[in-house]
């Protein structure tokens, strides 16, 4: 059981914390350590071995990542139930995320970690994989940094509200099957001809309200 061995290395690490059992959760695959209203849930995927690490304040979510082993868990959940502060945690244990995600998560800011999220993708999540392409460019355009960035359906759309409920009157990207391709919906839902990424930018930029 994954809580049983996470228990043993929290112990070898001399860490006086106690594994707990996730209710509703397979328990040879998650655990749980809390202190202070800070808490660390630890999974191990079925899919590829991996150990999913998530940091959360109450029942937010300020880090996240794929550990290596065991050892860099409970190493990021020792400093994280000590009280480091997010930006500190990630800096020390880098499969986290970025010092800038951890901050922007730390203060609120939904716009901005929303961007981070998906144009880092430490996580390599699919919909951020199939829309890097396109990321890469449209990270440093301000008109879209003013915007809130968000996810459906495999469909990348923007927002003028950095929460939900999100506008729905800006240009949506859609990944094509051919990677690095792209069919860019129009503010009147007009699908535009498939192309690359530069293409599907400029085709974004310009349909923009002013």
């Amino acid at each position: 059981m994954v809580g049983v061995a996470w228990q043993r290395e929290f112990d070898r690490q001399g860490a006086s914390l106690e594994v707990r059992r996730r209710e509703g959760v397979d328990p040879s695959r998650a655990a749980r350590v809390e202190r202070d209203g800070r808490r660390a849930d630890l999974v191990l995927s079925s899919t590829d071995g991996r150990f999913y690490l998530a940091l959360r304040a109450g029942e937010t979510v300020l880090l996240q990542g794929f550990a290596a082993d065991l050892e860099a868990a409970a190493g990021a959940a020792r400093i994280w139930l000590a009280g480091s502060r997010p930006g500190a945690a990630a800096a020390a244990w880098p499969f986290l995320g970025s010092v800038a995600l951890a901050e922007a998560r730390e203060r609120g800011d939904r716009r901005e970690s929303a961007w981070l999220w998906l144009y880092e993708n430490h996580c390599a999540n699919p919909i951020g994989l199939r829309l890097a392409s396109f990321l890469a460019p449209a990270f440093h355009e301000p008109r879209l940094r003013a915007l809130r960035p968000y996810t459906s359906h495999w469909a990348l759309n923007f927002s003028s509200t950095p929460q939900w409920p999100f506008t729905g009157t800006f240009p949506t990207v859609v990944p094509a099957e051919t990677p690095g391709r792209y069919v860019v919906y129009t503010r009147d839902r007009h699908p535009q001809p498939e192309t690359d990424a530069p293409e599907s930018l400029r085709l974004v930029l310009s349909d923009l309200p002013d």
